[in-house]
């Protein structure tokens, strides 16, 4: 059964600092103070425009090998495929920061607005980004109502498109979780619409099962390796 999730804004407004990061700037250098009333004035359209919402549901190991499988399009070996089959709970999951902020985001690059649109553009994937991290809590914080738990458990979300599970993936997770209850829908070449929304599936189980050398053949062809920092971060835990 799906259950719907209603965030508070506050919950996934990135910081000052975050926005630079996002948008190049290195941390310690000075920016003129045009740019922080830009960085204001994109944060109280993002506030005025945003509508996050998210929907979840628990699925079972043997579930979610269905449609982990999908149109049969996944690498060969994934580091998910190894995961998840040793997870105590799963859930599928799909959020989304609104219509609204993606349409607006739209209207300043056609306008030619670039600086604001960069910056809510920025803004959206950072609050899209940490609506994941909100509805991954949510999932963890009912596991351990309902059931007796052990304190090295974690969680961590996984999404079709990254680490060899194929973006094709999104159709059964569609198909099972039915997101288009929070507006959300898919096109034909498995991007979500509205853009800034973000689907997959939650492992809760032992952190151990997370950690994973990043030397699969995919892995030569990604941008960030941003795995590492989170295994770095179970590890240190």
């Amino acid at each position: 059964m799906s259950e719907i999730i209603n965030f508070n804004i506050s919950e996934i407004i990135p910081t000052r600092e975050e926005i630079l990061r996002e948008q190049g700037v290195s941390q310690g250098i000075e920016v003129k103070e045009k740019i922080n009333k830009l960085i204001l004035k994109a944060l109280d359209i993002f506030k005025s425009k945003a509508q996050p919402v998210g929907i979840l549901s628990e699925i079972s190991i043997k579930g979610f090998e269905e449609v982990f499988i999908g149109e049969g399009k996944n690498a060969k070996d994934t580091p998910l495929e190894n995961i998840f089959p040793q997870a105590d709970y799963l859930a599928l999951f799909a959020l989304t920061i609104s219509k609204k902020v993606s349409e607006t985001i739209s209207k300043f690059f056609k306008e030619n607005d670039f600086a604001i649109g960069s910056l809510l553009d920025s803004i959206a994937t950072l609050a899209s980004y940490k609506g994941t991290k909100v509805i991954e809590k949510y999932f963890q914080k009912s596991i351990q109502k309902k059931h007796l738990t052990k304190q090295e458990t974690t969680v961590l979300s996984y999404s079709p498109g990254y680490c060899g599970w194929h973006i094709s993936g999104q159709k059964k997770l569609f198909q099972f979780l039915r997101p288009e209850k929070i507006g959300l829908s898919l096109n034909a070449s498995f991007l979500m619409t509205p853009l800034k929304s973000v689907s997959g599936i939650i492992v809760y189980g032992k952190k151990e099962i997370h950690i994973f050398q990043d030397n699969y053949p995919f892995c030569l062809e990604c941008k960030t390796h941003s795995c590492r920092a989170r295994m770095k971060k179970l590890i240190n835990q």
